[in-house]
C-alpha cells in the first residue's frame, strides 16, 4: 500500500517521501480503516524534525494523526465496528497518511453522517480536544469569558465555536487583518491583531480591569506568562498547544506569578484510554476513558447536526502535496484545516 513516511528528520519537504509499504495488521482492540481522507495538525511538522513531541517513533515511520473512512478489519474484541463509516485517533498518533491506518478502538468515533470525508477527519482532534479542555478541564460556562490564542488555526476555530455554543463571550487574538475577521466571522465577540495590539492591554480594557474567565492558549512560549497577567482573579489558564515554543512545552516558567494572580492552570490531552497500562501512568500520563470521549462526542454531532460547529476547511490535498502544505503550515500562510484526500 502507499504510506507518506518520514524517511530523515528535516524540514517537510526533505524529510517525507510516499513509499510501498505492507499492510498493517490490526492487533486486539484495534481496527484497519481503509483510509479516505486524513488531517494536517501541526504535530506533523513537528515529527518531520523530530522534535519534542509525545511520543516519536523510529525512522522511518508513516505521518498522519487521524483519519476518516471504512473499517475493514479488526482484531478481537473489535469486530462490532466492522462496516462502519468511522472518524478515529491512529495507534500512537502515527500511521494514517496511508491507505490504510490502525487505530485502537478507544480512539474509533461514528463520522458525523452529514460530513464529507475531509470535513471529518478535520473535525476529530480539534473538537474533542477543545470540548475536554474547555468544558472538563477550565470548567468554561455560560455568561463568562473566554480569551482564545491562535483563533484562526484549527483547534483555535473550534475553540472559537464552542465558546460560542456555550454561551461564552469570546475574545480571539490571530495575526493580521484576514485572520481576526475570520474570528469575527466564526462568533468571536472581540478579535485582537497581536502584531499590532497588545492583547494583554486590550483584554483588560475591554474587561474594565477584571481579565478574562479562561484563556485557551494553543501558542504558549512566550504568550503564557503575558496570558496570567490578564486572567481574572480565580479564572483559569488552559495550557492547550505549544505552536510558538521550540521546546515543545518541556521548557520551565516561573511558577510565582500563579501565586500573585490567584488563577489555576490545567492542561489537557487528548486521547481515550478504558484501561491504562501501569507504564504509561508511572511515565505520568493520563487520559481520560472511554465513556468521557462518548459524552463529548454525542454533545459534538449534536452541535454539528445544529450547524453550531464545523471545521473550515481551507485547502484539500493530495498525498504527494503534504509536505508542501505542511510547510505553509508552519509558515503561518494558512487558515483553518487542511485534509489530504487518499486514494487507493
Amino acid at each position: 500500500m502507499k504510506a507518506l513516511q518520514v524517511i530523515r528528520h528535516a524540514r517537510p519537504t526533505q524529510a517525507l517521501e510516499l513509499r510501498d509499504v505492507d499492510r498493517p495488521e490490526p492487533a486486539p482492540g484495534q481496527v484497519r480503516v481503509r483510509v479516505e481522507a486524513a488531517s494536517l495538525n501541526f504535530n506533523d511538522v513537528d515529527r518531520c524534525y523530530g522534535r519534542r513531541v509525545t511520543y516519536l517513533p523510529p525512522l522511518p515511520f508513516t505521518l498522519g494523526m487521524d483519519v476518516c473512512g471504512e473499517v475493514e478489519a479488526a482484531g478481537d474484541g473489535a469486530e462490532g465496528w466492522v462496516g462502519r463509516r468511522v472518524v478515529a485517533l491512529t495507534a500512537m498518533a502515527t500511521g494514517g497518511l496511508a491507505e490504510l491506518a490502525i487505530a485502537p478502538v478507544d480512539g474509533v468515533f461514528e463520522a458525523p453522517p452529514t460530513a464529507s470525508a475531509a470535513e471529518a477527519t478535520t473535525f476529530l482532534i480539534p473538537y474533542h480536544t477543545m470540548h475536554l479542555g474547555l468544558f472538563r478541564r477550565a470548567r468554561l460556562a455560560a455568561g463568562e469569558t473566554l480569551l482564545v490564542h491562535a483563533g484562526a488555526s484549527g483547534v483555535g476555530m473550534a475553540a472559537i465555536q464552542l465558546g460560542v455554543a456555550r454561551g461564552a463571550r469570546v475574545f480571539a487574538t490571530a495575526g493580521g487583518p484576514e485572520k481576526t475577521a475570520l474570528c469575527r466571522e466564526l462568533g468571536a465577540d472581540v478579535a485582537i491583531d497581536y502584531k499590532t495590539e497588545d492583547f494583554t492591554e486590550r483584554v483588560l480594557e475591554l474587561t474594565n480591569e477584571r481579565g478574562v474567565d479562561v484563556v485557551c492558549d494553543l501558542v504558549a512560549g512566550p504568550t503564557t506568562a503575558k496570558s496570567w497577567t490578564c486572567t481574572a482573579r480565580e479564572g483559569r489558564y488552559l495550557a492547550a498547544g505549544f505552536s510558538d515554543d521550540p521546546e515543545n512545552g518541556q521548557t520551565g516558567v516561573p511558577l510565582r506569578p500563579l501565586a500573585t494572580a490567584n488563577i489555576e492552570i490545567v492542561g489537557v490531552m487528548l486521547g481515550y484510554v478504558s484501561a491504562l497500562p501501569p507504564g504509561l501512568r508511572r511515565a505520568g500520563f493520563n487520559p481520560f476513558p472511554r465513556e468521557v470521549g462518548d459524552a463529548a462526542h454525542a454533545e459534538l454531532l449534536r452541535w454539528w447536526e445544529e450547524k453550531k460547529i464545523r471545521p473550515l476547511l481551507r485547502r484539500t490535498v493530495a498525498l504527494g502535496e503534504v509536505a508542501s502544505a505542511l510547510e505553509d503550515h508552519e509558515a503561518r500562510r494558512t487558515t483553518g484545516r487542511t485534509a489530504v484526500e487518499i486514494r487507493a
